[in-house]
């Protein structure tokens, strides 16, 4: 299954659409009459996703943007839309998918919060929205406002999103700052290292491969920048600011791009990392990777393996290490 965005005028989409106006029917005695146009799940203040397996749509979701000045909403907010699954695809799964997928992709385009309306009658969404960590909010919003059949919850977003052109002399900052730990164990082979070029992490930034994560001010204190490799994607580089260490950054970023990679199709995340250095290898695996034999190395990790022993990186015991995604 592979999750990818389509417009709203999409044929896929609105098949999918004129299924779940059949189910509020059903549910409710009638349609959703909540408007929705194709410009406001147009990218950067919205976006619709559809979840298939080759040609066969199975479900749908959308988020659109809302700022200051509509009541019961605030600045940063970003609205769930027609959430649906197919009835003979349920119970897979797919509706989390699709839900972390709209978290992701809100959080990519600086969303700070997740809001939505749900109904009585709908008992599978109201248990795995609650299951997501949505709460309860007390304001009301849309049509439905005043129908008692009517509940709305939120949830607040990682405070993660895309890096942008301005702030990539400040991811440079990050890392000579996080190098520095290194020099503490004598390794100043790679605090010495000069960290990646502007115009490098400019290539990352325009293929949506440059997450940030930012402080209370909207400041980034920590990136990550992936490139796809063989049937992965590799992590290039994580750095946090050491001001912002062991508060689960790190952990929030590489989260973050193992469900993008999920949703475009990627089995596993990669990267090669120090064996016995504490925040390298032995924190990888808490995360879910484990060190490569090296006859699992595939043919892309090998160059890279042979590129950083080039580099002279290879003064500490060095392991590619990887993490399943799953279906």
């Amino acid at each position: 299954m592979q999750i990818e965005p389509r417009p709203l005028d999409d044929p896929d989409v609105q098949a999918l659409i004129d299924e779940v106006q059949l189910e509020y029917v059903r549910r409710y005695g009638g349609p959703d009459h909540t408007e929705l146009h194709p410009e406001e799940f147009a990218p950067p203040r919205g976006l619709f996703l559809l979840a298939h397996s080759g040609s066969t749509p199975l479900g749908i979701g959308g988020w659109r943007a809302y700022d200051a000045g509509h009541p019961g909403l605030r600045d940063g907010d970003a609205e769930i839309k027609r959430m649906y699954v197919r009835a003979d695809s349920r119970r897979r799964g797919i509706a989390r998918r699709l839900l972390e997928a709209l978290e992701r992709t809100a959080v990519d385009a600086g969303r700070r919060r997740m809001v939505l309306e749900t109904g009585t009658a709908q008992p599978e969404a109201i248990a795995m929205y609650t299951a997501a960590g949505y709460a309860p909010m007390h304001e009301r919003f849309g049509i439905w406002a005043d129908s008692e059949s009517s509940l709305y919850f939120a949830k607040e977003l990682p405070r993660i999103r895309l890096a942008r052109e301005a702030e990539l002399p400040l991811l440079q900052d990050i890392e000579r700052a996080a190098g520095e730990q290194f020099a503490e164990l004598g390794m100043t082979f790679v605090a010495d290292d000069a960290p990646p070029t502007v115009s490098e992490l400019h290539r990352y930034l325009v293929a949506g491969r440059n997450w940030v994560a930012f402080d209370d001010g909207g400041a980034p204190v920590a990136y990550l920048i992936a490139e796809p490799v063989d049937d992965a994607l590799h992590i290039e580089q994580v750095s946090v600011h050491p001001g912002h260490a062991r508060r689960g950054v790190g952990r929030d970023l590489l989260d973050h791009a193992a469900g993008w990679a999920r949703d475009h199709g990627y089995s596993a995340v990669t990267l090669t990392t120090y064996r016995d250095v504490p925040w390298n290898a032995p924190y990888y695996e808490r995360l879910g990777f484990r060190i490569l034999g090296d006859g699992e190395l595939t043919p892309a990790l090998r160059r890279i393996r042979s590129h950083e022993t080039e580099l002279g990186l290879d003064h500490r015991p060095r392991v590619a290490m990887r993490r399943e995604l799953g279906s």
